[in-house]
């Protein structure tokens, strides 16, 4: 009877770590997909180019005083300004060296025929950037504890196999990916068809600063269609880290059961 008991306290106990252990690895994935593409330069400029080149020419040359629409004819011209991959990719970096911390200012210039001029933007959206930086460093932070917290559960399992009996539990595992993967694609979903409606919902409850107006010159570079374009490469690199995840157990388990039957010294 004793020994009965102490079958289902461990049957109990591998269910739980393993439920644990598979909810944190699909977080870890989710938090990974977000920062990596989030601090991405090559994915910011993909992202830019649904902004026009012209357009955010206007926004720095009316600053000066230039007539209206002077950046879109310089912006076709070609030869009196930077090329457009080389201007976004400059605005790419800056923005980028800021959120990850390599710069303490966030300042970004264009070159336009050959003097590089500020990008105006009012103080309030420079409050609003430190505070996504900050957002930046808290999930680096988060992913670095999480991936903590699975290391020391998965040695759970491969010490509790030591015991006599496998410490994996696939029912846990399973039912603890699939709860959190439910929740991404209902979110992914959400963006997909209404991204307007999900991006207001996350700047109302998430993000005190809430959405800027369209006034607000450097929105005309930050459009909602440049940040949908996100959504690809997030939920790619997040589709190739879950099809990892869901083939672990090929891997753990097996080893769970070899630990399992190996002699007690």
């Amino acid at each position: 009877m004793q020994k009965t008991v102490r079958v289902l306290k461990k049957a109990r106990g591998a269910f739980l770590t393993c439920f644990i252990l598979g909810l944190l690895l699909v977080l870890l994935a989710a938090v990974y997909a977000l920062y990596t593409n989030a601090t991405n330069e090559e994915v910011f400029k993909a992202a830019l180019l649904k902004a026009d080149a012209g357009e955010l020419l206007d926004i720095v040359l009316s600053g000066s005083g230039a007539p209206a629409g002077l950046g879109a004819g310089l912006a076709l011209g070609g030869d009196q300004m930077e090329a457009t991959a080389e201007l976004l990719s400059r605005f790419a970096k800056d923005t980028i060296d800021y959120l990850v911390d390599n710069t303490q200012e966030w300042k970004p210039v264009i070159t336009v025929m050959g003097v590089e001029m500020a990008i105006p933007m009012s103080q309030d959206f420079a409050d609003h950037m430190a505070e996504v930086k900050s957002f930046v460093a808290i999930g680096q932070k988060a992913f670095i504890a999480l991936l903590g917290v699975a290391g020391v559960l998965l040695l759970r399992v491969f010490f509790s196999s030591r015991r006599g009996r496998s410490g994996f539990s696939g029912a846990g595992y399973y039912i603890g990916v699939f709860l959190p993967v439910a929740l991404v694609l209902g979110i992914v979903g959400w963006a997909y068809f209404d991204f307007e409606g999900f991006w207001s919902f996350l700047h109302r409850y998430f993000i005190p600063d809430g959405i800027f107006e369209s006034g607000e010159v450097i929105m005309q570079v930050f459009t909602t269609d440049m940040f949908k374009a996100f959504m690809l490469p997030i939920v790619k690199t997040f589709g190739m880290l879950l099809g990892g995840i869901v083939v672990l157990p090929v891997v753990v388990s097996p080893l769970c059961n070899l630990v399992k039957g190996s002699p007690k010294n």
